[in-house]
């Protein structure tokens, strides 16, 4: 970028004749083929006065408000072949820069599955240097792919046009999972894949620990209770609501303290903090105050409950002692 020198600007006026008192930067850059293709930037409240000048210039004008380029003015060949490879779905509306800034894996494949684009996330996740999977099959340079429901929903992308939307194992390495997208982009078939592995696991625990509850309420004698920040009950179980003698619903919201003998209150609530404030997993021997007075020896086990955005409170087990 940058103005031409004093040679350049006498071929500039013979072709633009009457810009000489108009500031107009004009840029020469290589394209592809290597050859020179001009650049005009002109003021907006010049363009109209020198439109027929500017028409004849044989390159791209672009129109600048304030110095920001607001239009571009090409020639009909240009546009004629921008507007062909809109039409045949080539890859005129992709943009590479912009696909390599995708923090996700984004490969597009022609109807013979060779690979036409990939960003720097697919080339990372394939471990292959930059450009290098550019005309390769994609189930050669992905081989795990082969023969898993990958397979099934590109075919069905390719054959009926159907966008698709599924979870794939392993599919660079064991025990990953991706969440993959297939859908129609013009003549040629997109991917995208998302590396979904610690969702996976989150649900995983999710669902285990759904299992141990359900165990636990089938063996029997062992309650939990969900305390929350203040130290107040947010769920209990039945098993603890029987200990209790007291329906589940009348012990939501109560202060496990309440529970506790007044002599053993101040113990159990250094222990609930500190489960809370240090993330430590708590052993206690301490008694539950029944609904008729008595008191139930108890073994207790408390545990921070992390959330994605903190602590939400503290989950403890009790048996009876």
């Amino acid at each position: 970028m940058g103005l031409q020198s004093s040679s350049s600007r006498d071929s500039i006026e013979t072709v633009l004749p009457g810009l000489a008192q108009i500031v107009v930067i004009v840029t020469v850059i290589i394209n592809r083929a290597g050859c020179g293709v001009q650049e005009i930037f002109v003021r907006a409240s010049e363009f109209p006065r020198q439109f027929g000048h500017l028409s004849q210039a044989g390159g791209i004008v672009f129109i600048t408000h304030h110095g920001r380029e607001t239009h571009a003015l090409l020639p009909i060949a240009d546009y004629h072949e921008f507007a062909t490879a809109k039409t045949d779905g080539g890859l005129a509306m992709l943009d590479q820069n912009l696909a390599d800034w995708l923090p996700l894996l984004f490969v597009l494949v022609d109807d013979e599955r060779a690979i036409v684009m990939a960003n720097r996330t697919a080339h990372a996740m394939a471990r292959k240097p930059g450009g290098s999977l550019l005309g390769c099959d994609l189930l050669q340079v992905m081989p795990t792919l082969r023969q898993t429901i990958f397979e099934s929903y590109l075919s069905r992308t390719e054959r009926a046009g159907e966008p698709c939307s599924f979870d794939l194992p392993d599919m660079f390495n064991s025990g990953t999972w991706h969440r993959v997208e297939t859908f129609r982009s013009g003549a040629n078939v997109a991917i995208l894949a998302r590396d979904i592995t610690d969702e996976m696991k989150v649900h995983r625990l999710a669902d285990t620990n759904k299992a141990l509850i359900d165990a636990m309420l089938v063996h029997g004698g062992i309650g939990y209770m969900w305390i929350n920040v203040r130290g107040r009950i947010e769920q209990v179980d039945t098993a603890m609501g029987e200990l209790l003698q007291l329906p589940i619903e009348r012990l939501v919201n109560v202060p496990v303290l309440d529970l506790v003998p007044v002599g053993q209150r101040a113990a159990l609530r250094e222990l609930i903090e500190n489960a809370l404030a240090k993330a430590a997993t708590q052993r206690v021997e301490t008694e539950f105050l029944c609904n008729d007075g008595t008191t139930v020896p108890a073994v207790c086990g408390i545990k921070d409950l992390r959330g994605l955005y903190g602590c939400e409170g503290a989950m403890m087990v009790v048996t009876r002692q």
